[in-house]
């Protein structure tokens, strides 16, 4: 090829037509061979052709495309020649084909109506098996129904029987409940128990069916609803699940009897949820508060609510709710305040034992949610093993939550059960979700039983870990309740269980813990350490008197306890015999014995066993005895006869009842073997450590006491601590200030004292919210606020119960009292008066201060007024004396001892006396001290008590350290006797506080209650009580003895008229406390009063009101009583009695009186006048036995004794008293009368006894001046404080 051949070949005009005609399966090998160097040639391209013509570019092209044509074609060719013959062949087979389908299409027709006939043979035969499958399941959900409710058929058929009794006792059961919701709320568990007793008595008897012994609380609660409050913070003991059930049910809102504020907590932990606003009456928003919780139905609760509230939330209380359009309104005051049916109202008080009155008891449920011992010992358990045993408490606790939840899912189960089988319709077996409900209900409840038996068995398990230490919450509990008895003691010994609860947890802590130590001997040292760390902070804030009296009642507690000590052991050591009456006794045998040892020793033969018989050993052995009794100090004596075959406690009776003045001393000694010496030492008040263990919102409260003043120690504290204290006294209109110093102080970390604060008790309750109130990072925690107060019942409960209280009681004796004075005075008091007599003054009325402060302790022996002699009273007088003998010194006079004496003991103390005798004994020691005798150098006040002589006056405080520390009575001027007469009174007062504290409730000896021990004591008194005087005979009788024109006949007259009306009250109280221990009347107050007062072997309140007989006991009263009716009844009957009992009458000073008036008569043709009459007085050398006919002027007296000193018959004049004889008696005195002007009596000897109707010497009691001969100086006598005494008792 070439491009002339080319050329022309192009150039035809069929050139485009044979191209595109062209046979491209014609092109060979060769061909595309002979193409090759073309192909391969690198401008052989479009794009280069294209550069010279667009044709050249397309013809390019085109032989591209043949070339590709061509070397595709190798391959298909081959493939297309296949193609055709197999069409071939396909096209023969498709006419096979279609021979075979036409024959296929007949086989087909005939296969058709043969699966007709196949399937309408299948549909029958499905119909059959549904029906088979239908009914096989109907067998298998009967066998599940079976399976499933296998063993509960008996179990459901007794269920139905029991719910067919119940709707059957559904009545009396509701009536009951309701009953005890609206009426049991006050009382404690023993009463409750008791009034469900009678309500279920009474149903009875109106033949009412009900539930016998039926538990309200497993009847309006279940055990997973108790449960939750078990987890809100509620105690699990029957008492508080009980006031759990009144909170919730009661359809009036409930007032909590709270002091502890347990329900107050559980409130605030159930309610919380709900929006709880918590608040006061006393607020200043309380109405406010009041209305938001109503209007958004929110709970709230009124905390700390006193006996009487707020007549403003009356229509609250009562329900007083109006409905308004769609709204529902409460009018309060003049403002009607939308209503919301959510809202709630709880009231909680702190009072102990308040006395609500019965409007409010009616308008609110009264709930008394006082801790029970069981339920805080529970408590206890529960926090010892938090300490002790974590693991084991923490376990408990998971275990109370899931067996709650377990029996949650259980009642659900139930619940759900029973709900599907009630409301199933149709056939129960078609019902699968049913049977499968049963079934999984069935599963779940064998899996929730076993894990409850699995829990049981592990709570057993758990409980015999927890018992062992249980006696560490026991003791926790007596610990508390014995500081809940304080609180009767003193209304300031207020503790909280918040603060009692701090103290177990710290004693648990740092008592002593060793690794591998054995539980029994941790458990020890635990409660020793509890209860003496428990002691020390109760006793730093306790009067010095009643430090005993929390020693012997824990001493007591403890061992009854244990059951080593019986009640009746108890309440013969407190009341001995008190309330025996001597004369239905047997007479005593011992003369030298005093009766109301006889009357103990009676009731200690009753009471202890080994000493039934000691009656008689008193005959057998007087000598023995007596000896004994005469010893001084018994106490530490073998107790003839019964020595061996007596306990600790048993000696203790025997010296109380015969020895009551070393009762305190056997006291001593009994505590200090049976729980340790140490909770009798007195330890000293570390201030530095109290203030340390208060805190900014825990106040310190200094109880003041007569001479006892902590402001010196305080400031010297806060000296030391570098604190400033800033110091308010209260009083009227010193609010405002006392709240500025707060405010400073809670922001400057100063210390605040507010003194004398029973002068401003309303304060105090905006103190004790501002204190709660509070908040930690607003509050300088430096800041200390300390209160010293006066006890008074007023004083609110909360502050006492959120601070520490602590006691400073100066010490007792001349030793200490000179010390106080002396670190008082200074050397620049010494060096102020230059006089040598100065400092010998000074000294000797520093002692007189001392002794007549020192002298109170004796009672009415000391002073019959107990006066608050203090440092102001000594303040004033060195000021006088000072400047005297400034003055006497510059004018060259010597000191005017008349003029110090009448200063002294006439103005700076003497202002303060309002008792004549108490004067006269005053001046008496002016007389004796403030004389110039005091400067001679042999001078003594007693032997051993003389005054130093020196100018510094370190001479002076080292001769003060030298002194004894016991005062023997005689420095005061008082006969040794006076120091038993002090220990009988110190007795007395211990156990009288003991036993004012008990509560009253619960049974006494013998298993007898209070109230069947009173009805023994009320049947006993009026089988003894005289029959009432006849007016008419005692008319008669009277005119028969020379009638109303004698003096003493008038007296007599008026003295059976006032008995009448004693025994008219006793006869109608004694028959109208057996109605209402019975039930039959109401137990009015003043029968509540002498229930309480005869259990206590006291006379009730009214009776010594209209008696107006002091006596110590009912057997004494009693006594006396019947003995004013025979001596009455006697003299009504058998004229006038030879010699009187002055004691016996109402009137002593009338019979005086009308003795003076009938001597007067006598003398009427002399002209006497009775006002110039005064009564005579001669002791005569007869006793009552030997006067056989009365005086022919005048009366004859006897009965009377003297206190502080006898009476010699065969001298006939005072002199000192036997060794522990008191009161020593007077023979008969012969009480005549004579003209004031012809009276003789030599002045020095001659004592002017006061007659006093018994021991307590109050000018209530005084009767008459009495002439008492005496050899010695009358001064003996005063400062003896002899008088006369009509009773000794």
């Amino acid at each position: 090829a070439s491009w002339s051949f080319a050329l022309p070949m192009m150039g035809k005009s069929t050139f485009l037509d044979d191209i595109l005609n062209f046979d491209r399966d014609a092109i060979n090998d060769e061909t595309i061979d002979l193409l090759y160097p073309y192909l391969s040639a690198d401008d052989f391209t479009y794009e280069d052709a294209k550069k010279a013509s667009g044709n050249v570019a397309g013809l390019c092209t085109w032989i591209r495309a043949m070339d590709m044509y061509t070397t595709i074609a190798k391959v298909v060719k081959p493939k297309m020649e296949q193609l055709r013959v197999a069409e071939g062949k396909l096209k023969v087979a498709n006419n096979k084909l279609a021979k075979a389908q036409g024959e296929l299409d007949g086989v087909q027709n005939e296969l058709h109506s043969m699966q007709q006939q196949f399937d309408n043979a299948m549909m029958e035969k499905q119909k059959i098996q549904e029906d088979a499958d239908a009914t096989q399941k109907r067998m298998d959900s009967a066998n599940k129904l079976i399976n499933g409710l296998s063993g509960e058929r008996e179990r459901w058929n007794k269920l139905y029987e029991d719910f067919a009794n119940e709707i059957r006792r559904l009545t009396g059961d509701v009536a009951l409940s309701c009953a005890f919701i609206e009426y049991v709320g006050p009382f404690n568990a023993e009463f409750r128990e008791t009034l469900l007793q009678r309500f279920y008595d009474d149903c009875q008897a109106r033949k009412i069916p009900v539930t016998n012994n039926l538990s309200v609380t497993k009847f309006m609660a279940d055990e997973s609803t108790v449960g939750d409050w078990a987890l809100e913070g509620l105690p699990s003991d029957e008492l508080s699940v009980q006031n759990g059930i009144m909170v919730t049910r009661s359809s009036k809102w409930p007032l909590l009897i709270d002091p502890q504020g347990q329900g107050l907590q559980w409130l605030k932990n159930r309610e919380e949820v709900n929006g709880l606003k918590v608040t006061q009456l006393i607020e200043k928003k309380f109405r406010n508060h009041l209305e938001d919780a109503m209007m958004m139905g929110t709970p709230l609760i009124i905390e700390n609510v006193e006996e009487e509230l707020d007549p403003i939330i009356d229509p609250v209380l009562d329900k007083q709710v109006q409905k308004k359009g769609k709204a529902l309104v409460i009018v309060l005051a003049d403002k009607e305040v939308e209503y919301t049916s959510t809202f709630k109202l709880f009231l909680t008080s702190k009072l102990a034992n308040p006395h609500f009155s019965p409007e409010l008891c009616a308008q609110l449920t009264v709930i008394n949610f006082t801790v029970t011992i069981g339920g805080l010992e529970q408590q206890l358990l529960a926090r010892t093993l938090q300490h002790e045993r974590a693991e084991l408490e923490e376990q408990r606790q998971k275990l109370v939550e899931d067996v709650n939840s377990n029996q949650k899912i259980l009642k659900q189960l139930e619940d759900d059960l029973l709900f599907r089988l009630a409301n199933s319709t149709g056939n129960l077996l078609d019902d699968t979700e049913l049977i499968d409900v049963l079934n999984n209900t069935k599963t779940t409840s064998a899996e929730v039983i076993e894990k409850l038996a699995n829990a049981e068995d592990t709570d057993k398990r758990i409980n015999v870990a927890r018992e062992e230490y249980r006696p560490v919450a026991t003791r926790g509990a007596l610990l508390y309740f014995l500081i809940v008895d304080m609180s009767a003691v003193n209304p300031m010994y207020q503790t909280s269980l918040v603060q009692f609860l701090g103290l177990f947890d710290y004693s648990i802590e740092k008592s002593e813990k060793k690794p591998n130590m054995l539980a029994s001997k941790r458990i020890g040292i635990i409660i020793e350490y509890l209860t003496f760390h428990t002691t020390c902070y109760v006793q730093r804030g306790l009067f010095e008197r009643h430090k005993a009296v929390w020693a012997l009642m824990l001493t007591m507690k403890i061992e009854s306890t244990a059951d080593r000590l019986s009640d009746a052991y108890i309440q013969c050591l407190l009341k001995a015999g008190g309330a025996l009456d001597a004369k239905s006794e047997r007479e005593k045998t011992a003369s030298w014995l005093p009766d109301a040892s006889w009357l103990n020793l009676i009731q200690l033969s009753r009471t202890v066993l080994a000493l039934r018989d000691v009656c008689d050993s008193f005959s057998r052995n007087e000598q023995v005895w007596k000896a004994w009794y005469d010893e001084d100090a018994p106490e530490l004596g073998k107790v003839p006869e019964y020595e061996d075959r007596l306990e600790r406690f048993e000696k203790l009776l025997v010296v109380r009842c015969l020895r009551e003045d070393r009762t305190l001393l056997s006291v001593s000694s009994y505590i200090s073997d049976t729980i340790g010496q140490r909770y009798m030492d007195s330890r000293p008040l570390d201030l530095r450590a109290t203030e340390e263990e208060a805190s900014a919102r825990c106040p310190l409260i200094a109880l003041l006491s007569q001479g006892a003043d902590p402001t010196g120690i305080i400031m010297e504290l806060a000296k030391r601590k570098k604190k400033q204290v800033q110091s308010i006294s209260m009083g009227q209109g010193q609010e405002p200030a006392a709240r500025k110093l707060i405010a400073n102080g809670t922001a400057q970390g100063s210390w605040v004292m507010l003194q004398n604060c029973h002068l401003g008790l309303k304060y105090m309750v905006e103190v004790e919210q501002q204190l709660i109130k509070l908040e930690e990072e607003h509050v300088n925690h430096d800041f200390r606020l300390w209160i010293t107060v006066e006890p008074h019942p007023k004083f609110p409960i909360g502050l006492l119960q959120i601070s520490i209280k602590i006691t400073n009681e100066p010490p007792v004796g001349i030793r200490a009292g000179l010390k106080g004075s002396y670190a008082w005075l200074n050397q620049d008091h010494l060096d102020t008066v230059s006089q040598p007599q100065w400092k010998t003054m000074l000294y000797a009325l520093c002692f007189m201060h001392t002794v007549v402060q020192e002298r109170r302790k004796f009672g009415p022996l000391g002073f019959n007024v107990p006066y608050e002699f203090n440092q102001s009273d000594l303040s004033a007088s060195v000021q006088f004396m000072q400047n005297h003998l400034n003055e006497v010194e510059g004018k060259k006079r010597p000191v005017d001892w008349i003029v110090v004496n009448y200063m002294v003991c006439e103005v700076q103390y003497g202002g303060k006396i309002t008792d004549d005798y108490d004067r006269r004994l005053f001046n008496t020691y002016g007389q004796a001290w403030l004389t110039s005798r005091i400067l001679s150098a042999d001078f003594e006040f007693y032997p051993g008590y003389r005054i130093p002589v020196g100018s510094d006056i370190e001479v002076f405080r080292k001769y003060i350290e030298e002194l004894p520390y016991n005062d023997n009575p005689e420095i005061f001027g008082l006969h040794v006797n006076a120091d038993l007469a002090y220990r009988t009174l110190q007795t007395s007062d211990v156990l009288t506080t003991i036993l004012d504290s008990q509560p009253k409730e619960g049974g006494g000896s013998g298993g007898l209650t209070r109230e069947e021990q009173v009805l023994k004591i009320v049947e006993d008194l009026q089988s003894k009580l005289p029959s009432d005087y006849n007016m008419d005979e005692k008319a008669a009788c009277i005119k028969a003895i020379g009638g109303m024109g004698k003096p003493l006949n008038i007296c007599l007259s008026q003295e059976i008229d006032r008995l009448q009306k004693v025994l008219t009250l006793v006869r109608k109280m004694l028959a109208n406390l057996k109605l209402a221990i019975a039930g039959t009347i109401v137990m009015a107050p003043e029968l509540q009063n002498a229930l309480d007062s005869l259990y206590l072997a006291r006379v009730p309140e009214s009776w010594e009101k209209v008696s107006q007989l002091i006596m110590p006991n009912i057997g004494l009263w009693w006594v006396n009583v019947l003995s004013r009716h025979e001596q009455l009844y006697s003299w009504m009957k058998n004229n006038r009695p030879n010699c009187f009992w002055l004691t016996g009458f109402f009137n002593p000073q009338g019979f005086l009186t009308a003795n003076r008036q009938e001597v007067c008569r006598k003398h009427v043709k002399e002209n006497w006048a009775l006002d110039d009459v005064i009564s005579t007085y001669e002791v005569q050398k007869q006793e009552k036995d030997e006067v056989k006919r009365g005086p022919e002027e005048g009366v004859f007296i006897f009965g009377f004794y003297l206190d502080g000193c006898k009476w010699d018959k065969e001298k006939n004049r005072l002199v000192d008293s036997d060794p522990k004889v008191l009161y020593a008696p007077l023979p008969v005195i012969s009480i005549s009368a004579c003209l004031q002007s012809a009276k003789k009596a030599d002045p020095q000897h001659t004592y002017v006894c006061p007659l006093y109707k018994n021991p307590k010497r109050t000018g209530l009691n005084f009767i008459a001046p009495v002439d008492l001969r005496t050899e010695e100086s009358p001064n003996k006598w005063i400062l003896r404080g002899v008088c006369l005494l009509c009773s000794k008792d």
